[in-house]
């Protein structure tokens, strides 16, 4: 797949799971492997939910970082300056938009 076609993929992906309203995307396929193992992550500041939002996936560990995103209402938000939020964010091949 050329590169991008992978970005377009994983930004299709990013609208999808956003429209979906919830942090429960366990039945969105990775673009790159094909599998329901994607997660979401915001980490953003509350007061204006302006946020950089990471979108991988624990199989093949590819996945997106956008910054400057406004995570949407009903998607827990993790505070950025709490170091504890990026806990659980693996090293993943970043795809860039």
């Amino acid at each position: 797949m050329k590169r991008n076609s992978r970005r377009t993929s994983w930004i299709s992906t990013l609208i999808s799971v956003i429209d979906g309203g919830s942090d429960r995307i366990d039945h969105h396929p990775c673009p790159r492997c094909e599998k329901n193992r994607l997660e979401v992550r915001y980490l953003g500041y509350p007061e204006s939910r302006l946020a950089t939002v990471h979108l991988w996936c624990n199989a093949c560990l590819h996945g997106i970082q956008i910054s400057r995103a406004r995570a949407p209402e009903g998607m827990t938000l993790y505070p950025i300056k709490d170091p504890a939020s990026a806990d659980g964010i693996p090293d993943f091949v970043r795809h860039q938009p």
